[in-house]
């Protein structure tokens, strides 16, 4: 099976611990991986074959692909580069640090950075990523620019561009435009999607929210930053509504599909529409956390997802963190295990035509944690084993589509001492311009 993602193989992964925290458990099984999907599951012993390439884990959990719904990849060369002014408030960091940034964004350094950041998602395997992009100075066909990254490192990515009043009413229009033409090319691909980008209700005027209503296709779902600080929820009160998803509710933009992020400052009306819209809620504890803007009132965000913000590409590390900064030992496993297993692959199905999942037929992605149990795994303590056993989620192996992306430490098919020194080059060449801005 060949195809722009490149050749998928025919090989046996197994002697680990086959799990899908969803009733799927074998303590010593393989999974026989061919044509890019995956056509049998069972002990290792039966599904192995002496004909093809057989990857012996020596005991490590394998599991299907782990999603991030809510990343920055365009923010990957962040770290080391100091605000330009004080970062006290939310709003301080946001004009400080991430619109200085954004505005800096051009081609070069949103292609290595995107590239980069997917890499080293797929190292924590990671297999999926919903992007949330933002370049104001280079908007129309910045996401062809991120796709063609994407494409490269071979992860599945839905992607959007953040629509915004900040650069003013045209470069608006033509981020409306961006994200439109995007998802309407991208449709019935598996391995690349769009959505509708929106920044904040706190950057986004009126007269924006009815343009996007009329130009918006009904069945094209939003991905929202919704409620993250105190100001987005002022905002919309001052405006006469009850909240950020009473506003974005009355322009006609949310359903079902809606990805809403954050929802940490909401009113009683903004739950109230959230248990009848259904939206799909994704929580980034790290980051709110870095950003000091309080915590979301998990009870009450009916099935919810988990994102990292742009923080890392480390999906395990990210559900540490969101026991740690919940209610620690006693966050409920079974919030938590919906979160990393059950509710991905409904969630991800909706957005790209794949079927994933640890089933014959099923697109072969998967994730092999580098981490070799000691203790006994089984079913009921196997999201204990990633907590405190995995804990950062550093994956031997990553597969997307059958096509192994990362094994040992090395990215089969990648040049990377040439990538590294080019993205160093793009890297170098934003912070200075942020510096000179």
């Amino acid at each position: 099976m060949t195809g722009k993602y490149g050749d998928s193989q025919d090989f046996v992964i197994g002697r680990g611990v086959v799990a899908d925290g969803a009733g799927l458990f074998l303590e010593d099984g393989a999974l026989f991986v061919s044509g890019g999907r995956i056509v049998e599951i069972g002990p290792w012993e039966t599904v192995r074959r002496d004909d093809i390439p057989f990857y012996d884990v020596e005991g490590r959990l394998i599991l299907p692909g782990l999603v991030n719904f809510h990343h920055h990849l365009y923010s990957f060369f962040a770290p080391g580069i100091s605000p330009a002014g004080p970062t006290e408030t939310f709003p301080e960091i946001l004009e400080n640090l991430w619109w200085r940034l954004d505005r800096m964004i051009d081609e070069e350094s949103l292609y290595f950075s995107v590239l980069m950041g997917a890499l080293d998602s797929l190292s924590f395997g990671v297999t999926s990523i919903f992007d949330h992009h933002a370049s104001m100075n280079f908007d129309r066909e910045s996401l062809d620019v991120a796709a063609e990254a994407v494409s490269l490192a071979g992860i599945r990515a839905v992607l959007c561009l953040e629509t915004s009043d900040r650069q003013g009413k045209e470069a608006m229009k033509r981020q409306v435009a961006e994200n439109v033409s995007f998802w309407e090319k991208h449709r019935g691909d598996p391995f690349l999607g769009g959505m509708f980008g929106l920044h904040a209700n706190l950057t986004l005027s009126e007269e924006t929210l009815a343009f996007i209503s009329t130009e918006k296709p009904a069945e094209m779902a939003v991905h929202v930053h919704c409620g993250e600080a105190p100001e987005d929820l002022a905002f919309c009160r001052e405006l006469g509504y009850q909240g950020p998803v009473d506003r974005l509710n009355s322009f006609g933009l949310l359903d079902g599909d809606s990805f809403l992020i954050h929802c940490v400052h909401l009113s009683e009306t903004d739950y109230s529409l959230l248990g009848e819209i259904r939206p799909v809620v994704v929580l980034n504890p790290e980051s709110n956390a870095n950003n000091r803007v309080g915590k979301p009132d998990r009870d009450r965000l009916p099935g919810h997802l988990l994102g990292t913000d742009g923080m890392s590409g480390d999906m395990v590390a990210a559900l540490r963190s969101y026991m740690l900064l919940g209610a620690g030992g006693g966050e409920p496993y079974s919030r938590m295990a919906d979160m990393m297993f059950r509710f991905p692959e409904k969630v991800l199905q909706r957005r790209l035509p794949v079927r994933t999942g640890f089933r014959p037929g099923a697109a072969a992605d998967i994730a092999v944690l580098d981490y070799i149990p000691l203790s006994p795994v089984s079913e009921t303590n196997l999201l204990g084993h990633l907590l405190f056993g995995a804990k950062g989620g550093k994956a031997h192996l990553t597969v997307v589509n059958g096509k192994i992306l990362w094994r040992k430490g090395e990215f089969p098919g990648h040049d990377m001492d040439s990538l590294r020194f080019r993205a160093k080059r793009a890297a170098s060449a934003l912070s200075l311009r942020f510096r000179n801005l």
